[in-house]
């Protein structure tokens, strides 16, 4: 639970009453306003809350109960956005390459009433030509006009960028018992001590899953199955006994 004042808000504007109304709302909110979405006829506000908090006659900001957080709600949130993925990631219509919470790559585009703006809806962000995946969160990208997009999960765009990775360097790694070593600087707070320090640490960058079993044929990586129990007990132990 960050100490973050940030609040999202849904607001009507069916009639020219409720834009007015809104207009006004935009007049005192002023720049706290961080992000906005227009779905159908209704604005969803992102908004720095600091506004709404409670002062004292001396001007101390009650800031603790300031905070809006319902775990029970944001459970529920995720819970049924993997729902609705698994329609995608259970359908036979297309062939599935990548999935993530709210994102998926697949083979032909998708039925028109499932893409648009709409709340539920998926947008089309790339059409790609070639695609690497690694591991959750790590992956390459050549899109149709040529441009790569690399991301990768505990490397910072800077690092990215400062290391040189390219497309080829992603598919490099599908070599069996391949891996890239990389430095980045990292910064770490201590709470109790006050302090802030600044460190280089070491990633590799490899073939990664403790969710499901990579699968190489002829050394090279070519999809991933599923754990069995007695499969995820053997690791384990595995683990272990090596530390």
């Amino acid at each position: 639970m960050r100490n973050e004042f940030t609040r999202v808000d849904i607001y009507s504007i069916h009639s020219e009453q409720d834009k007015a109304l809104f207009k006004q709302l935009l007049d005192m909110w002023g720049t706290t306003i961080r992000d906005f979405v227009l779905l159908d006829d209704y604005l969803i506000v992102v908004r720095d809350s600091t506004l709404d908090l409670k002062t004292d006659p001396e001007g101390y900001t009650d800031s603790y109960h300031g905070i809006e957080t319902n775990i029970a709600i944001a459970a529920a949130v995720t819970s049924y956005a993997r729902i609705h993925m698994s329609y995608f990631k259970n359908n036979s219509n297309f062939h599935l390459y990548y999935s993530d919470t709210d994102s998926l790559v697949i083979d032909q585009p998708l039925p028109v009433e499932l893409v648009g703006n709409a709340l539920g809806q998926l947008k089309l962000e790339y059409t790609v030509e070639k695609a690497v995946f690694l591991a959750p969160k790590v992956y390459a990208l050549i899109l149709e006009d040529g441009t790569e997009i690399i991301k990768v999960k505990g490397l910072t765009p800077k690092t990215i960028l400062n290391e040189n990775i390219h497309f080829s360097d992603i598919a490099s790694l599908l070599i069996q018992d391949s891996s890239r070593e990389f430095t980045q600087e990292k910064w770490f707070k201590s709470i109790t001590k006050g302090t802030i320090s600044v460190s280089d640490v070491a990633y590799t960058l490899k073939v990664t899953s403790n969710k499901r079993q990579a699968v190489y044929i002829d050394g090279v990586y070519e999809n991933t199955t599923p754990y069995f129990y007695n499969q995820i007990e053997d690791i384990n132990k595995d683990e272990n006994s090596s530390n």
